[in-house]
């Protein structure tokens, strides 16, 4: 009740002064859209996956060099495709339980449930069993074969439940979340995410919902925000760098990458040479110069430079309009009309207007349109669309082509433009065997280059990492994960 009133007291204030002053152990962290769960069994979106990060351990989790840390084990063996964990002992959930080996049981149980969002990929995993010994709690999980994606890309995924309480709740679980993370979970409403510190170094922790570009940059500037973590439009990150005294401002290398999702159950869209027509009417450069500050870098695969599998050789379609509408009138369309759907984020507008101008230059009439986040979504997950701008992130591991594209992985999975390539498979179930890292790099650069040569995607760039704190915080360190874990380790000194 005392952290509900408090929430409730520190939005009012919010909203009645122009700029209040956040009290000294909570930061205020900016969201530009709230997660659509945070019941870390289906939040597949961004923010919801960072966020639960927070509330919920994993056996494992991704520190910044990009390589796996521990995190609920303390340490782990492998030998003959089975790992071991060795759990940290006493790990105690926000409600002051002590975890047992049936809650890791049922986490795992419930991640590889036939039909959850996460089974598909984590398909690697063939037995789990958990153990205690001397009052430690180990975990042998035994994979298919060896896959340097299991530890950073896979396990981390898998959070650790309480068995008792999710059955409890049903349903009702994410309204009252329990997890063995760094931080409690308080509320959540349409504005704000409340969560309480317990080994973290601020005692509260709050994200709030700024939808708005231009609002969300004044209360940043105002100092009603403590921390926005790649919210900020780039055209607006002058304005902190000229207030050294006020801001600092982080810029790093991250692991998204921006895109058009096309759609290959659209009979005009399956034709290459339309695909092709709209990548060589985009000019990324352009784009990146004036609509983005410079703020970012041509993409040219899903995997961005900074991780050892990306195919530095692979170039995109070189711009060339006259060759783009050359195409589309040999085709002789009946129909030339596309539609490019995108989120209703003012950014997202921004460059879908450009982009749908740039590919009308072609000879095809791109309009487009935008929608809720959340509508959009569901449009995206559902194939209800032609074109979409997306991102991936969080692109360590190559195997993310195969959730990407693989075609066992075609809506409800997250091979969303239904794109089907046999060739493809049969690359993708190679390199997810293949133990040598040497001929790993061999498989997935021809990945790379198949699905560019056949524009399955049409990549966009990389986007620069721009994170801006106020100067009173403190110990906040982002990283090219694009993960909260940073905010475990933050706080305020006195204002």
């Amino acid at each position: 009740m005392y952290n509900r009133l408090f929430l409730l007291f520190f939005l009012f204030v919010i909203g009645c002064h122009r700029t209040a002053q956040v009290p000294n152990d909570t930061l205020v962290v900016a969201l530009s859209s709230p997660p659509a769960t945070l019941d870390p069994r289906y939040a597949t979106d961004a923010n919801g996956m960072r966020i639960n990060s927070l509330i919920f351990d994993s056996l494992v989790r991704v520190g910044p060099d990009l390589e796996a840390v521990p995190q609920a084990a303390e340490k782990w063996t492998y030998a003959n495709h089975v790992y071991t964990f060795y759990l940290f002992r006493d790990l105690t959930f926000s409600n002051g339980r002590k975890l047992k080996p049936e809650d890791v049981e049922f986490s795992f149980a419930q991640y590889l449930a036939k039909g959850a969002p996460f089974a598909s990929m984590l398909d690697i995993i063939q037995k789990v069993s958990v153990n205690e010994k001397d009052g430690q709690i180990l975990v042998t999980i035994q994979v298919q074969n060896f896959s340097d994606k299991f530890l950073k890309g896979l396990l981390p995924t898998i959070k650790l439940l309480p068995k008792e309480e999710v059955l409890a709740a049903g349903v009702d679980f994410a309204k009252q979340l329990i997890g063995t993370g760094r931080f409690r979970f308080i509320h959540q409403d349409s504005t704000a995410i409340e969560l309480e510190g317990i080994r973290a170094a601020s005692k509260h922790l709050i994200f709030k919902v700024i939808r708005d570009d231009f609002t969300r940059y004044q209360k940043m500037l105002k100092g009603e925000v403590d921390i926005a973590q790649t919210e900020i439009t780039p055209e607006k990150v002058g304005d902190f760098q000229k207030r050294p005294n006020d801001f600092q401002v982080f810029l790093y290398p991250g692991l998204s990458m921006s895109y058009v999702l096309v759609n290959f159950k659209d009979p005009m869209l399956k034709q290459k040479e339309v695909r092709l027509a709209l990548a060589e009417s985009i000019q990324r450069k352009e784009i990146i110069q004036y609509k983005m500050a410079g703020f970012a870098n041509e993409a040219t695969s899903i995997l961005p430079p900074i991780v050892s599998y990306h195919n530095s050789s692979l170039q995109n379609p070189a711009f060339n309009l006259s060759a783009a509408k050359l195409s589309i009138e040999h085709l002789g369309l009946k129909e030339r009309s596309l539609t490019l759907k995108t989120s209703n984020t003012p950014q997202a507008m921004d460059h879908g207007k450009v982009l749908a101008y740039q590919m009308s230059q072609s000879g095809l009439h791109v309009v487009q349109q935008s929608f809720e986040w959340s509508t959009f979504y569901n449009d995206v997950k559902h194939g209800n669309f032609q074109l979409a701008t997306m991102r991936w992130t969080g692109s360590l591991d190559p195997e993310i082509y195969r959730l990407a594209f693989h075609s066992t992985e075609t809506p409800p999975g997250r091979n969303r433009g239904s794109y089907i390539n046999p060739k493809l498979d049969l690359l993708l179930d190679q390199g997810s065997r293949v133990e040598d890292i040497g001929s790993r790099k061999k498989i997935f650069n021809e990945v790379q280059e198949i699905v560019l040569e056949d524009l399955a995607i049409i990549p966009l760039w990389y986007d620069e990492q721009i994170s801006i704190a106020k100067k009173t915080v403190t110990n906040y360190r982002p990283n090219s994960t694009g993960d909260f874990w940073s905010l475990t380790e933050a706080r305020k000194i006195h204002e």
